[in-house]
């Protein structure tokens, strides 16, 4: 079994897959600044609507970032307390992939649908999270719906010109965790290839399903040093050890 923690955003979410994928259990919190006090109380909660023990748990993954300094850093120091504690390797997936993996199957679905209609080519879709930062600023990436990357997470202010290139040769779809920012970035970026989606939020179920390549690719992170990526730039003047080999 696969713990799966996300708590990039608002939304404070716990999910748990079996090896082969398949989501088992998925518990979830809509409010504002209780992750400190609920995430322990929802990792409990989807351990106990499977009746799976925490022996039974191959790995903890946790959603790292870009996204709020203070979820990351409660949701990062939850898994890796875990991990200590049971003596089990920790998984870090990029938020803003995991977000964007959930919205694969309406990109692959709106371009089969226009290569059905007569006369029409396929349309290549990409997928855009736009994670709020302040003002106009955004913690976003661009992916293809094979999950490679197409832009890297970065930071970015929002005009006119943004994503210009991707949009001339690709539809976008865009979805954010604030209806009001995603709004105004509606008005801002005029393009007829973006297209803006409400009410996707990121959750725990994408952080599980990939992290199961890394669990069975033991590609795993070093619990002493690993640090969330907060959308800015992070130092350290440490020295890496190797990742400790599980059993």
């Amino acid at each position: 079994m696969i713990l799966s923690i996300e708590t990039s955003i608002h939304i404070c979410s716990v999910a748990l897959h079996d090896l082969e994928g398949n989501l088992l259990a998925l518990h979830q919190l809509n409010e504002q600044r209780k992750h400190a006090e609920r995430l322990t109380l929802l990792v409990e909660a989807v351990l106990n609507t499977t009746q799976t023990k925490f022996s039974d748990l191959k790995a903890i993954a946790v959603g790292s970032g870009a996204g709020s300094y203070t979820g990351l850093r409660i949701g990062v120091s939850t898994a890796k307390g875990l991990c200590t504690g049971l003596n089990i390797p920790l998984i870090g997936i990029p938020s803003l992939q995991a977000w964007s993996l959930s919205m694969v199957d309406l990109a692959k679905g709106l371009s089969n649908q226009t290569h059905k209609e007569k006369g029409k080519n396929k349309t290549n879709y990409l997928l855009c999270p736009l994670m709020d930062a302040r003002r106009m600023e955004v913690f976003t990436a661009i992916f293809d719906v094979e999950m490679n990357y197409i832009l890297n997470d970065t930071a970015l202010i929002i005009d006119e010109n943004s994503f210009e290139k991707e949009l001339s040769k690709n539809k976008i779809l865009f979805f954010g965790d604030n209806e009001e920012k995603l709004q105004k970035c509606k008005t801002v970026i005029k393009n007829p290839n973006a297209i803006f989606i409400s009410n996707k939020l990121p959750s725990a179920a994408e952080i599980g399903k990939l992290a199961i390549d890394k669990f069975n690719n033991q590609d795993f992170e070093d619990l002493a040093y690993f640090e969330p990526n907060y959308g800015k730039e992070f130092y350290t003047t440490a020295k890496k050890l190797p990742v400790t080999n599980y059993q």
